[in-house]
């Protein structure tokens, strides 16, 4: 006899499995609405446990909070410095600001905690602090920032430097 109760909500949780596999939980379904996602493709954590998702075909960053709630989005499609056109890799410094590389725009966007624009840097070409697809992006302990230069086959570090630092 066909169960009369409705189908349960999908369940927006951590996705994460046992060590033989087994899916214990997961984050989002497919859709536009906070929470939920077109085409996920890079993740990035806070110092206090948030994570970032680039949400690459809703043109935004998605902000968890450390029990996997969505407290918050980031940009929206555009085509100006605060924008996405194609977010793809995620970094957190020390200070918890956001870096988001756009794959379409070529650039480096630099995010505070609150989401507002700090910066954003590069533009598309092949000479130093120009891109041509890039895609990943990490921070190391000496704040230096590593981009995964796809198309110009190369990766590129930037340095960053606080004011009064030499």
């Amino acid at each position: 006899m066909p169960s009369s109760s409705p189908t349960p909500p999908p369940i927006r949780s951590s996705c994460s499995t046992r060590s033989d596999g087994t899916l214990l939980r997961r984050l989002g379904t497919r859709g536009v609405q906070l929470g939920e996602f077109n085409f996920p493709t890079n993740l990035a954590f806070s110092p206090e446990g948030q994570l970032y998702v680039s949400d690459s075909l809703n043109f935004r960053v998605q902000l968890f909070d450390a029990d996997l709630r969505p407290i918050q989005q980031i940009g929206s499609h555009g085509d100006l410095p605060g924008y996405f056109s194609q977010p793809k890799g995620l970094a957190v410094d020390a200070d918890g600001n956001l870096y988001a590389v756009d794959a379409h725009f070529e650039t480096v966007q630099v995010f505070d905690r609150a989401g507002r624009l700090l910066l954003n840097f590069g533009r598309e070409g092949r000479g130093p602090g120009e891109f041509w697809l890039p895609a990943g992006i990490h921070i190391d302990s000496k704040s230096r920032i590593w981009i995964a230069d796809s198309y110009n086959r190369r990766v590129q570090v930037f340095e960053y430097r606080r004011e009064g630092e030499s």
